[in-house]
């Protein structure tokens, strides 16, 4: 009767060393099969004049004629990519910054409307949006511009920077906010000298996210853009893969070299990105 708990002790441990080896394979499992693409992109992007039905797994005679096509005619459109995602990010967060801080400062029902609000305009089709953008912007004379392409890519980014931001201005202390109109601080004064500084992995969540979005965006970028010079990443890619003779080296190669900035920026910034979605999320 005296060992049985001893061996339920040993028991213990050794369920709970068999339970994280089993999760770590199953991780690795669901890495590999998320990797796979990558691989696979990078593998086809050495092939020169393969199609899509007979890329070899491993090339036999690697060639980089993909990547030389890419850096000669793609250079403008990753300049372009880059412009307008930076801007988008500078946009959004101009905007969502004061709009968050004044939400969370309410406790009317008008901030309840206002969310509400945001929330619907995240749900409106992008394809509803770039038709009413395509009018607009004709109008005003915007079109095949960075201008044109930041604002419209900043619609996906100002609602949820504004949520994120809220989210996390609502759980800083006010008494330090307070202190600071002891100070002479205004409202002005005490958002950017107190709460921006507080709120500084909220703001950079919220910007990596807007630049996710409009790094990735194609239809604003096909809808928007007429002009060759002006075409984003993305509509790059695709211009690609519609054209008579579909390099698929090419189009691969330009798939990775896409990637990079975002992979780069979301590497960078994952330690403010966790922070700042763990208080948001009421950690």
């Amino acid at each position: 009767m005296s060992r049985a708990p001893g061996r339920a002790t040993a028991r213990g441990p050794r369920r709970g060393r068999a339970g994280r080896i089993l999760l770590t394979v199953l991780s690795v499992a669901i890495l590999l099969v998320y990797l796979f693409p990558v691989f696979w992109m990078l593998s086809a992007s050495l092939q020169p004049g393969v199609t899509s039905a007979n890329i070899d797994w491993i090339p036999a005679a690697p060639s980089l004629d993909g990547y030389s096509t890419v850096f000669e005619d793609g250079l403008e459109s990753l300049q372009v990519s880059i412009i307008v995602s930076a801007g988008s990010v500078l946009l959004s967060l101009f905007v969502a910054i004061p709009a968050a801080y004044a939400l969370s400062r309410l406790t009317s029902r008008i901030v309840d409307v206002a969310l509400v609000l945001l929330l619907l305009a995240q749900m409106i089709p992008s394809v509803v949006l770039a038709n009413s953008f395509y009018a607009m912007f004709n109008f005003w004379g915007v079109l095949n511009t960075y201008a044109g392409l930041i604002i419209a890519n900043s619609t996906a980014g100002i609602p949820f920077a504004i949520i994120v931001l809220r989210a996390f201005m609502l759980r800083l202390d006010h008494d330090v906010v307070e202190a600071g109109k002891l100070d002479g601080l205004g409202p002005l004064g005490s958002l950017v000298r107190i709460v921006l500084p507080l709120s500084r992995n909220a703001v950079i969540t919220a910007g990596v996210f807007t630049f996710l979005f409009s790094w990735g965006d194609l239809l604003f970028g096909l809808t928007l853009v007429t002009q060759d010079q002006m075409y984003p990443m993305t509509v790059f890619v695709y211009a690609l893969t519609s054209s008579q003779v579909t390099s698929w080296a090419a189009v691969m190669a330009a798939s990775l070299v896409a990637s990079l900035p975002a992979l780069l920026v979301v590497f960078a910034a994952q330690r403010y990105v966790k922070a700042g979605i763990a208080v948001g999320g009421g950690r």
